[in-house]
């Protein structure tokens, strides 16, 4: 009696999620609310959005105009933002 066997290895990919995108005002702040205190906040670019955190609040400030990526640090894990800050209402997406 002649048995085959085929093994198929699949390796595994994590593929992170795509981050969120938010839109912002130069000028505009923006409060979120996590799920969880916030350990940390990270910005890519601090010329074009200023962070601070509070409890399980998050406050951004859109100081120019570009796009960058905030990271929030909580607890349950890490939270990717992509920031887009425009001029004026007539440049948002």
């Amino acid at each position: 009696m002649l048995r085959s066997f085929i093994l198929a290895v699949v390796p595994a990919i994590a593929l992170a999620a795509e981050p969120k995108q938010l839109n912002m005002l130069v000028g505009n702040t923006t409060t979120l609310s996590m799920p969880a205190p916030v350990s940390a906040v990270k910005v890519e670019d601090p010329s074009l959005v200023e962070a601070s955190k509070d409890g399980r609040k998050v406050s951004l400030v859109a100081l120019a105009r570009g796009t960058t990526e905030v990271t929030i640090v909580t607890p349950d894990g890490e939270k990717k933002l992509r920031v887009y800050v425009a001029a004026d209402r007539y440049s948002m997406p």
